[in-house]
């Protein structure tokens, strides 16, 4: 389901992010192996049912494989069971999906994704992060506000 976005902006020294950790089986690494990048294809397709036919979609199905910077999975041993999938362009951070299943969310594995994302942001020197969010989307814009990110468009 396509829609229209709004985009939104935070520095990455002002991200909220809570005080609280994933259960401790859960790691979070960067994405290096081209295998785990098809599962998170296949898992993405799993989270957001309504994005499969978005040019968001498309761009992810036609990233080249060696294009892995920036994307962060969590996994229990091998199964992943969310992505954080980002760019950098212009001294600019962009997220493009964070998705976790369903029964891991709200157990602090998105705040662990963003802590892992912050750190690499320290690494590149970058400072600010943007995204967009499908107007309809009320719960990702209800959480983006929640950590801080303003409206900009």
């Amino acid at each position: 389901m396509s829609g229209t976005y709004d985009r939104y902006q935070i520095s990455a020294a002002a991200l909220k992010l809570p005080d609280r950790h994933p259960p401790a089986e859960i790691t979070i690494s960067t994405l290096i192996d081209p295998r785990d990048y098809k599962r998170v294809l296949s898992l993405f397709l799993q989270i957001f049912p309504d994005e499969v036919d978005s040019d968001k979609a498309l761009q992810l199905h036609e990233l080249p494989q060696p294009h892995f910077e920036g994307m962060f999975l969590a996994k229990i041993q091998q199964q992943i069971i969310g992505f954080l999938i980002t760019a950098l362009s212009n001294q600019i951070a962009y997220i493009s999906y964070l998705g976790i299943i369903q029964p891991y969310q709200h157990k602090a594995v998105a705040t662990a994704l963003l802590r892992r994302f912050i750190l690499y942001l320290k690494e590149q020197n970058i400072h600010a992060i943007r995204c967009s969010i499908r107007k309809d989307n009320l719960k990702t814009i209800g959480y983006i506000n929640y950590l801080g990110f303003q409206l900009i468009s």
